[in-house]
């Protein structure tokens, strides 16, 4: 069995695939003809392609001057023969799994050129995962971490942040002063307050549209068990911190999962950055009915770009009885039924919820009035119907557009 690329350590712990069992198995050559068989045409071109390329492989294939002439059985043979040599596409194989379709495709686009992309599209105008992953690979290894990273970003939902009276900006950028060696300093203080044996450890950081995201794992308090050579051993399971900076760190993103840790080193690294003391405050009060006001006149007109509503639901917060308009043409039933149930434009604490179409996907937008503040109303969205990059397209539209704030969908307990 030959090596591997790049390391056991990208792999094991960038990556969190399980290595050594995947690389026992791969030993065996009836596995190896087994994942082979279950490739697809295109993406054994891909890894075919990539050795054909490669000078130190031409000699097996010195009887085809061309790699076009080749058909797919004969390079399925072909990498049969030289099977044990690919177990880091057997890995890259093995890392598709439960990995987003638009994750993968939104970091290939920074990288590969919009003609070469489209060649990856399947019938259903769905791109080829794995395709796409063993030329993300070929490309740069190292895309691979960012994807895994992002893939955790399109699975959970974010608590938004603002800075309690922020500081005078800095001569030096925010994205100057993040480096590795300064967070993993940030991160030793933080372990050391936090004196609890666990070690916070940093992953990654990355810079992606106008954010600055940071992922750390810290062993949480939740403990489990795992079975190894017939003993029970007692182990914490990881947490996932992710930090969704704004680029002049006035603002930031925190994950739900171990969110107050999130919080603590956010606020360490503005406070070592800024110089002077100051922490995140949460931003979900800051919509005010007259904000949402506006915002739902502008739908109902149809005046919002890019949002088009279609439904309304509305009715007394504590009244069992509500009234659902579903139709294209809501204005209009507003006007006809304003006269028994009076303006709901005007009074919004009584719509509970607004369903739009967003990039021809349906989004739920729910409302609830501020308990301690009548005057602030809260708003939640069905995230999860949109990618990542639509989320934050939605989230801007509306924030840049009106100044309100939209929450995940899940957190409306936090």
């Amino acid at each position: 069995m030959k090596g591997f690329y790049p390391s056991r350590e990208f792999w094991e712990s960038s990556l969190e695939i399980p290595f050594s069992p995947l690389f026992k198995d791969f030993q065996n050559p009836s596995l190896r003809e087994i994942w082979l068989n279950s490739l697809s045409g295109r993406q054994l071109s891909v890894i075919f392609n990539h050795y054909f390329q490669n000078k130190q492989n031409r000699q097996l294939f010195k009887d085809h001057e061309k790699r076009d002439d080749i058909s797919t059985q004969q390079k399925r043979k072909m990498l049969t023969k030289i099977s044990e040599s690919l177990f880091d596409y057997y890995l890259v194989n093995r890392f598709s799994r439960a990995k987003s379709e638009a994750t993968i495709a939104e970091v290939a686009r920074s990288v590969l050129s919009q003609d070469f992309l489209k060649s990856f599209l399947l019938q259903n105008n769905k791109y080829d995962k794995k395709s796409l992953l063993f030329t993300l690979f070929i490309t740069n290894h190292n895309l691979l971490r960012q994807i895994f990273c992002f893939n955790q970003v399109q699975k959970k939902g974010f608590l938004p942040f603002i800075l309690k009276n922020p500081p005078r900006q800095k001569a030096t950028s925010f994205k100057d002063f993040l480096s590795e060696s300064t967070i993993q300093e940030i991160l030793k203080q933080h372990d050391l307050s936090e004196n609890d044996s666990f070690e916070s450890q940093f992953q990654e950081l990355f810079y992606y549209q106008n954010s600055i995201y940071l992922f750390i794992r810290r062993a949480s308090k939740d403990e489990d068990l795992l079975i190894s050579s017939n003993k029970v051993i007692h182990v914490h399971k990881p947490s996932r911190i992710i930090i969704d900076f704004a680029l002049n760190a006035n603002q930031v993103n925190l994950s739900i999962q171990s969110f107050d840790q999130g919080l603590k080193i956010a606020n360490r690294i503005v406070i070592c950055y800024f110089q002077r003391e100051c922490s995140f405050t949460n931003m979900r009060h800051q919509n005010t009915a007259a904000q949402v006001r506006t915002f739902l006149h502008d739908c109902v007109k149809q005046h919002v770009p890019d949002i088009h509503l279609f439904e309304l639901k509305f009715g007394p917060s504590k009244s069992k009885t509500h009234l659902t308009l579903n139709t294209d043409n809501i204005e209009e039933w507003l006007q006809k039924i304003e006269p028994s149930v009076g303006s709901v434009l005007h009074d919004v604490s009584l719509v509970q919820h607004i369903k739009v179409l967003f990039k021809s996907k349906k989004v739920t937008l729910s409302f609830q009035t501020d308990t301690q503040c009548a005057n602030y109303i809260e708003i939640d969205y069905s995230e999860y119907v949109l990618n990542r990059k639509e989320r934050d397209d939605f989230k801007s539209l509306i924030r840049d557009s009106y100044g309100i704030t939209v929450l995940s969908k899940t957190l409306s307990r936090y």
